[in-house]
């Protein structure tokens, strides 16, 4: 992990003889080469100020993101899974007036749609030019939002379709019990059956019950769906509780 101390009165920048602090950037990416090179070439435009970098797995990460207070926070991650997910829900939670860009090889829609339900502000792919991400990065902070036109249509209609569901609903999450629901944020959280067992002291068998209970009752096929909809009816991840380094099985 990379943290810059920085004196903000010397860097700010100057327009029309007004200086104006510079847009605060963390960089999230496993990749050291990858993330030294984007940092370079941000640091190098005007107005924009890289206040740290870490990878996904540091544990310090949330830590270091709510001690640098960026304004705009670029994660590098593929594909979008439980993990990942509830790193945008942490990340959120740790630098709430942040905005996050989520940097990707993808343009896999449904994965778009589970970034946007977890926090991202926009979705750039990795091919992108320096000068359209500075252009997102500046945006996001103006208050917009990216999302390609090939994906945008299709992320908006699965987003109002979350509002749809709310309103027709006294809450989809109220089927489930209270043991399910304690299940159902571990899931949300990243979690293995093993580690959620272990915090609820239960066996491996009883929470793999619990969890095939909420996909019925959900009417979902997987983890990553039933986190999906638990994120879109309120349920947040607890800012404290641990990440997985690992896939969820």
């Amino acid at each position: 992990m990379i943290l810059v101390q920085l004196d903000e009165d010397n860097h700010g920048v100057v327009s029309q003889g007004v200086r104006v602090n510079p847009v605060r950037a963390f960089l999230v990416d496993d990749q050291e080469l990858l993330a030294e090179a984007l940092a370079a070439k941000l640091s190098a435009v005007g107005g924009l100020l890289v206040v740290g970098r870490s990878s996904t797995t540091d544990p310090g990460l949330v830590d270091a993101v709510a001690r640098s207070r960026p304004h705009v926070i670029t994660v590098d991650i593929q594909p979008v899974g439980p993990a990942t997910a509830n790193l945008l829900g942490r990340l959120g939670a740790a630098a709430p007036d942040a905005r996050i860009v989520v940097l990707t090889g993808s343009h896999d829609p449904v994965q778009a749609v589970v970034a946007a339900r977890w926090g991202a502000t926009a979705w750039v792919g990795k091919d992108s030019s320096t000068e359209h991400l500075v252009a997102v990065l500046h945006g996001v902070c103006g208050g917009k939002a990216y999302f390609s036109p090939d994906l945008l249509g299709f992320v908006l209609a699965e987003l109002r379709a979350d509002v749809q569901r709310v309103r027709d609903s006294n809450g989809p999450l109220d089927v489930l019990s209270a043991r399910e629901r304690d299940v159902l944020l571990g899931i949300v959280e990243g979690k293995r059956g093993s580690q959620i067992a272990a915090e609820l002291f239960l066996s491996v068998n009883t929470v793999r019950t619990h969890t095939h209970n909420i996909f019925s009752k959900l009417k979902v096929h997987s983890r990553l769906e039933a986190a999906s909809l638990a994120r879109a009816a309120g349920m947040q991840p607890r800012i404290h509780s641990g990440l997985r380094k690992g896939p969820v099985p």
